[in-house]
């Protein structure tokens, strides 16, 4: 028979080889020992108050179990046709790590995201430069910083990466042998399922991040890129809430190929007249870098812009007003930010880029009953993936996840 003493030293034995075995860990909170996470799941906490949506990491933060997320990318980001070798993405082994914490409360779930990125990039190949004294697009390259979240709704099919559906944001070129669709317009966003649909969270860091406000500080800024290099940037808005299902060809669905925005009006509309060759509008004075990246229609309602909705920004007004511009580095932007409603409108967005980091808070609602988005029950787990896209040829520099589990705990 064996004492009371062993026994209870066989008991404490067989706790810690359960604790090691689990791939849990145990947390030391100011109460003693905290609930077990599972370092493999992005475990959400359950707290009264989500954090403010801005960006900024305060102290609801702080108990929160961190997922260490390793992202993959294509072998060479300086070699444009190395984006048909997938090979590298699938490796899940890219110099860039994206940080995940989660929170909820009874309505609302909140999502903390950080990676490095050595440059803070708001501008897109279709930005305005009139530098040399006419309407130009300086730098046909580019793409600002995004990422985006992938939530499978209900039952799919196409496992990630292969030719049943592509389930993490991806890009790819025209001509391809290794892409089952092409698209005359010689790129393809390459996100769609074979069967089934996702919810997607697109947040751009020039479009719809900045529309209820934008704020800077200490910022240098690279003249010919107009990406930021010091300094903190921070902006609040709206995410870009959008759908993926099975692929449609480019008559009906353009470049977008599976992926289809939600119902109501996006946080967005493009910049340009009817004709491509100069933008509609551009701010008089703009305040800082911050203001001048970030076009919004309230400031074209309150008269603080020039140029007009058909004809754009005349040759003269640019002779009087880009000055403003180059003075802070900055360019024309290519859409201008709106307020978007419906289910477009679901999900807060605000981002801190600060010295190579980029701090990202994403907010929703739990339930919002939209067929267009994942509906979060507490009592399930949640399957989902991630990317991260660097301004470098024109975004398709991107760095993706494998699929990972949510848990509330």
């Amino acid at each position: 028979m064996i004492s009371r003493n062993a026994s209870k030293a066989l008991m404490a034995i067989l706790s810690v080889l359960i604790i090691l075995t689990s791939g849990c860990v145990e947390d030391e909170g100011e109460g003693g020992p905290e609930q077990l996470f599972d370092q493999s799941k992005l475990n959400v906490i359950e707290v009264t108050n989500v954090p403010v949506v801005d960006g900024e990491v305060d102290d609801l933060w702080a108990d929160a179990p961190e997922l260490n997320v390793p992202l993959g990318e294509t072998y060479d980001t300086q070699d444009p046709a190395s984006i048909t070798d997938c090979a590298g993405c699938h490796a899940y082994d890219s110099d860039t790590t994206v940080t995940l914490k989660a929170l909820h409360n009874d309505t609302r779930l909140t999502v903390l995201a950080t990676w490095p990125d050595p440059t803070a990039s708001f501008t897109r190949g279709d930005s305005w430069s009139f530098i040399d004294g006419k309407w130009m697009k300086l730098n046909p390259e580019q793409s600002e910083d995004r990422i985006s979240f992938f939530w499978p709704i209900g039952e799919i099919e196409g496992e990630p990466f292969d030719t049943g559906g592509c389930m993490a944001k991806c890009h790819m070129y025209y001509p391809t042998d290794t892409d089952p669709h092409v698209s005359t317009h010689g790129i393809i966003d390459d996100s769609w399922l074979k069967d089934g649909r996702a919810d997607m969270w697109h947040s751009k860091a020039g479009r719809g991040t900045g529309l209820t406000s934008t704020t800077s500080s200490d910022l240098i800024v690279d003249p010919d890129s107009h990406e930021v290099v010091a300094g903190t940037i921070s902006m609040i808005g709206y995410a870009d809430d959008k759908y993926v299902d099975v692929w449609a060809n480019d008559t009906i669905n353009g470049e977008d190929g599976g992926r289809y925005g939600d119902e109501g009006t996006s946080a967005y509309s493009h910049n340009r007249i009817a004709d491509k060759s100069r933008p509609k509008y551009m701010e008089k004075d703009p305040l800082d870098f911050a203001d001048a990246m970030v076009l919004t229609q309230a400031e074209i309602d309150a008269g603080e812009t020039i140029g007009d909705g058909e004809t754009g920004v005349s040759d003269e007004d640019a002779f009087i007003y880009w000055p403003n511009y180059e003075v802070l580095d900055a360019i024309v932007p290519e859409r201008a930010l709106r307020t978007p409603d419906s289910s477009r409108a679901d999900i807060q967005f605000g981002a801190v880029w600060k010295d190579g980091i980029w701090t990202a808070e994403l907010g929703r609602d739990l339930i919002n009953a939209n067929e267009d988005d994942i509906q979060f029950n507490t009592s399930e787990e949640h399957f989902f993936g991630v990317a991260i896209f660097d301004n470098s040829r024109h975004g398709y520099q991107h760095m993706t996840s494998r699929m990972y589990y949510m848990e509330f705990v």
